[in-house]
């Protein structure tokens, strides 16, 4: 008998005995057989006839793929209709829009239909086109407060209410009560959320959290806006409770809506208040049809089911129920390797043998990502924390070995932001925002600012109108710096002549970005045009480019892969602080091999990572790797990994017994 596709079209939870059925169909089927059963799935869901679905898609079920299938099917239904997809990881945005650009199926005008953003970019548009709304105006291209000026920004609200109390009315507090919708109402908060909204209009400028609810107030005060016909939304587990109302906000009079996600791979709960209870709310609605896409075909077998036996392990109690196997069982496929190292600097030379192991390798996809033929890493190395503190010394010799193989860094210098505040004012002199950024780096207090504030609200007129020393001075020397910029000179002549009027970091390596990118070039270059600090705020903790390498945060790793994966840290201290989730996520970004490294002394670490005791063993390789002989050595199974760490401790208190390591 056929197994029945993977949609519940009267938007009916999947039923577990029915699921568990269909899993064990699933799990006998072959190769061929599980490729067919993906396909024909996935396609069933994208030519549905239900207008509304979400469907449930684990870390690498092809989502991209259904993606294009139902953009492709609303486009035959509906020859002129507009599509709007969303998503929160930019590189995922990239990516959708490289691989519908390179679609074949689509024509270049159906292509043309079709856009794709993140959803604080289309927050932006939104917001941008109804010139803010009838709360707080802005006016045309209007700014971002971006991750390095948002306290500066709050502390001038606080100022400005006479708020003392900075601690109790900080600004991850009001932020929290941006994302979950939810306002305290005291009269205190009341004066703050109203000198905030007042403020955001004098600079012209929002920030990520406040930019959503603005963008569905205009949204519902013109709702002539939204001119798309159709919705793509994905990762939808990590959405907040405000951008949830926008999201309804703006495909309320759609034609159709696809929803992607999957509740064990929320991420965000403290970054931005993502609830994976809104996604589990939708599944067990019956608003939407659901659909699940269960075979990955992006990692190798034994990464597959190690990481599918963890997360349904540790599942919470109301999570969606979920079939998660592996596209091909190979019966060569590489275990995943569990590491034991005696400390941080044996953990380094591991990584540093397996990247000399693969150096022509790592060096082909160098090429191939700079010459865009490819868009992942060969190797993601995913640590707890961004400084790797808890390698010690070790931890400078990891950033040098990945250093080798890193593309050369375009992220602009502080100096460079700096010169282009001057800059903006210079040209732009009602730029408030860029005028309190050059206050701010002139060390003009912030009690003076307030009071210049003030005075400005007060009398309606902008910073620079105001009849004050400061005012006139810093104007001056911004738009002495903007004729600086408009000459036409050498980089190097510029900054001779920047450096008498402006503190500088380093003014050689500004010479050489102004080189690179040229601030103030061409006649009628417009203020708003001047992307370049709000794309690098925006932009957060994201990779722009990746490397053949990459080291970053587990966390960070949301929406990439990599043939191979190494998580260090992997270890009762620093693994504490990852959430099962994100354990998760962190392992099913690789693609053929993935490494848990644990290494006695890491920040105090004394054995391996509670996790490992959720992994299952037959999917397990055991190994202890010695950075002197430069050697990796299996070792039996879970039990005497955790004997060996246990006597390598024994040995450095110097109670271990002579020999015990071979029985081990």
């Amino acid at each position: 008998m056929p197994i029945r596709y993977l949609v519940n079209e009267d938007g009916s939870p999947f039923d577990p005995a029915e699921l568990g059925t269909i899993r064990r169909g699933l799990e006998a089927l072959k190769d061929l057989e599980r490729r067919n059963y993906r396909d024909a799935n996935a396609q069933h869901i994208a030519q549905h006839k239900v207008a509304k679905m979400l469907v449930v898609s684990g870390p690498g079920t092809g989502k991209s793929t259904l993606f294009k299938q139902k953009i492709l099917h609303w486009l035959e239904q509906n020859p002129e209709a507009r599509i709007l997809a969303v998503s929160f990881v930019r590189k995922l945005v990239a990516d959708l829009a490289a691989d519908i650009a390179g679609d074949k199926k689509l024509t270049d005008g159906q292509k043309g239909q079709v856009e794709v953003l993140t959803l604080h970019g289309y927050a932006r548009s939104l917001v941008e086109k109804n010139h803010g709304t009838s709360e707080v105006r802005f006016r045309p291209h209007f700014k971002i407060i971006g991750e390095s000026w948002k306290e500066v920004v709050w502390n001038d609200v606080l100022n400005l209410v006479g708020q003392s109390n900075a601690a109790e009315y900080a600004w991850r507090n009001f932020e929290e009560q941006l994302h979950n919708n939810v306002f305290d109402t005291s009269a205190e908060w009341n004066a703050i959320q109203e000198q905030y909204s007042n403020l955001s209009s004098f600079y012209n400028a929002a920030g990520f959290a406040d930019l959503i609810l603005r963008a569905k107030d205009a949204l519902e005060e013109n709702p002539y806006l939204e001119e798309n016909d159709f919705f793509i939304v994905d990762e939808y587990q990590d959405f907040n409770q405000s951008e949830e109302l926008l999201i309804r906000q703006v495909t309320k009079d759609g034609c159709g809506i696809l929803i992607v996600g999957d509740d064990d791979q929320v991420l965000y709960e403290k970054l931005k208040a993502g609830r994976a209870a809104l996604i589990r709310a939708l599944y067990q609605g019956d608003e939407y049809g659901n659909g699940m896409l269960p075979f990955c075909g992006r990692c190798g077998q034994h990464i597959v089911e190690s990481s599918a036996h963890f997360i349904s392990n540790n599942a919470d109690a109301d999570c969606i129920e979920k079939i998660y196997l592996p596209l091909e069982k190979e019966t060569e496929a590489t275990k995943v390797n569990v590491i034991a190292c005696a400390a941080p600097q044996a953990a380094v030379d591991y990584i540093r043998k397996f990247m000399d192991d693969h150096k022509d390798a790592i060096l082909e996809r160098k090429e191939k990502l700079e010459s865009g033929e490819k868009k992942d890493a060969f190797l993601l190395i995913l640590t707890p924390s961004k400084g790797v503190g808890f390698y010690n010394k070790a931890a400078q010799e990891l950033f040098q070995l990945v250093g080798e193989y890193k593309n050369e860094d375009k992220a602009l210098s502080e100096d460079y932001f700096r010169a282009l505040s001057y800059y903006a004012l210079g040209k732009q002199p009602s730029d408030n925002f860029s005028f309190r950024k050059v206050l701010y780096y002139e060390g003009v207090s912030p009690d003076i600012v307030c009071d210049l504030i003030r005075s400005a609200m007060a009398a309606r007129k902008n910073l620079f109108e105001l009849n004050e020393l400061v005012i006139k001075s810093n104007l001056e020397k911004a738009k002495q710096i903007t004729a600086i910029f408009s000459r036409a000179s050498r980089a190097d002549e510029k900054m001779s002549n920047i450096v008498r009027l402006i503190k500088l970091n380093d003014p050689k390596h500004l010479s050489e970005e102004l080189a690179d990118f040229p601030i103030g070039v061409g006649e009628g270059e417009e203020i708003g045009e001047l992307k370049e600090e709000e794309d690098a705020e925006l932009a957060e903790t994201e990779v722009q480019r990746m490397s053949s390498v990459e080291l970053m945060t587990i966390v960070g790793s949301k929406g990439l892969s990599a043939d191979h994966v190494i998580i260090i840290g992997f270890d009762n201290v620093n693994m504490h602080y990852v959430s099962k989730n994100a354990f998760y996520v962190a392992m099913t970004r690789a693609r053929k091999s993935l490494h848990l490294i644990t290494a006695l002394g890491s920040g105090g670490a004394n054995s391996a990572s509670s996790y490992l005791n959720h992994l299952p063993e037959e999917n397990l390789g055991f190994y202890k790797y010695k950075k002197g002989k430069q050697q990796i050595e299996q070792i039996r199974n879970r039990a005497y990994f955790n004997g060996y760490l246990k006597y390598i401790l024994e040995l450095k208190s110097g109670s271990g017994k002579k020999g015990a390591s071979r029985s081990k």
